[in-house]
């Protein structure tokens, strides 16, 4: 597995090099740009959100690719954010209930092991009211492409580090216990990983 996570993060900047510049800033102008007060990334990978976050914002992240956070770390020093890291899976936060503000996760619930169990550990690390803000791809609403998705998953999940192109990701954010609040939706990305979603939603108990 570590040659894996080890190549995975050597091309990963490549691959996403192009959507980084022509399609996702927007969004995450959006998700990681209007974080507030305590905020947890969940699989920061490379970095790519530090440079959005607003300033003022007290930022922890989890990262399990030792190889994806060693590039991460680099970012930080060319955009000049500090943060607390944990080398943590979604699924085992080690946080107090409660921590957190706001939560940010991107482009990594399509690859956490147990989604199910991982977003209930992103809703109890929250405040009440606190916010997830996501962006991620999902699973197409039109049933013949859907069935696309489930052939290609396993080959897929092989090659992309787990990624499952046929999660419906806004699902398991509602059966967590969050409630989604704001979900743009838009066609993005090379098939079988599109459309995709961004959105927010919010612990109420």
């Amino acid at each position: 597995m570590t040659i894996s996570q080890r190549m995975f993060a050597m091309v990963y900047d490549r691959l996403m090099a192009r959507a980084e510049r022509s399609v996702y800033p927007k969004y995450r102008s959006f998700v990681a740009g209007e974080a507030k007060g305590k905020v947890l990334e969940v699989g920061a990978g490379t970095g790519v959100n530090l440079r959005y976050y607003p300033k003022d914002v007290s930022l922890t992240i989890v990262e399990p690719n030792p190889h994806m956070l060693r590039r991460l770390n680099r970012r930080a020093q060319e955009v000049d954010v500090t943060f607390e890291a944990h080398g943590s899976a979604a699924e085992g936060l080690p946080f107090p209930d409660r921590s957190f503000d706001t939560v940010v996760a991107t482009l990594v619930l399509c690859s956490v092991a147990d989604p199910a169990k991982g977003l209930q550990e992103i809703r109890r690390v929250l405040v009440d009211g606190g916010e997830l803000r996501f962006i991620e791809h999902v699973r197409s609403a039109t049933s013949g492409w859907a069935r696309v998705q489930n052939w290609m998953t396993p080959l897929w999940s092989w090659a992309a580090q787990g990624c499952h192109p046929n999660r419906d990701t806004v699902s398991i954010v509602r059966e967590s216990g969050l409630e989604p609040v704001e979900i743009k939706t838009f066609s993005f990305g090379p098939y079988p990983t599109r459309p995709h979603v961004a959105g927010v939603a919010r612990r109420v108990d």
